[in-house]
């Protein structure tokens, strides 16, 4: 983590949001291998479904953490080094841009439980957005959008807003330069030799 990230050019807004939405797949793609596993065990331990939500967001929120960090770190050394100008939106542009799926996917879940989309559709989220699905076990035992509860409906989308909070928080910081790596991953922001 310590190698210099210096770009003589900024980095093309849509190629970095394809990027993104690229880590979503790739996170998504190892979550349901992850649920996929243990989905029958989830069913009846609490701790399990606990040890699985907190996998599937270590899994897609250090990825997205991943993807902004260096994103980050790129922007920062192209404006010092090389006057490029600052995007001061970019953190939020990319906070939207990224999990983009998860964004749809709730609103089209929101219709599906006021009835506006078929019922069915509940599979199809759990699906496209399956690290989301243990926490999905924690608040009903069936999956069926009719026993998600609307307290069930709030708790999943605040899990879904984590993204663009990882997303952007680790923008801001990392452009600010805040060592977001030791702050996240040693203990007292110092590393341990």
């Amino acid at each position: 983590m310590a190698e210099k990230i210096i770009s003589r050019e900024k980095e093309n807004f849509v190629k970095r949001c394809a990027k993104g939405i690229g880590y979503w797949l790739i996170g998504s793609f190892m979550c349901f291998c992850i649920c996929s596993a243990l989905v029958m065990l989830m069913k009846g331990v609490l701790l399990l479904k606990v040890f699985v939500a907190l996998c599937t967001s270590a899994i897609m929120l250090g990825l997205f953490f991943n993807w902004t960090y260096y994103s980050a770190k790129r922007d920062r050394n192209a404006i010092k080094f090389h006057n490029m100008e600052y995007d001061r939106f970019m953190p939020m542009k990319m906070a939207v841009a990224a999990p983009i799926v998860s964004y749809i996917m709730l609103i089209m879940l929101y219709m599906c439980k006021l009835g506006t989309i078929h019922e069915s559709f509940f599979g199809i989220y759990l699906l496209c957005d399956m690290w989301i699905l243990p926490y999905v076990t924690l608040f009903t035992g069936e999956r069926v959008i009719n026993a998600v509860s609307w307290g069930g409906m709030i708790g999943i989308t605040l899990v879904t807003l984590l993204q663009p909070a990882v997303i952007y928080l680790t923008y801001v910081l990392t452009y600010n330069d805040v060592d977001v790596v030791n702050l996240v991953f040693y203990k007292n922001g110092s590393k341990k030799h």
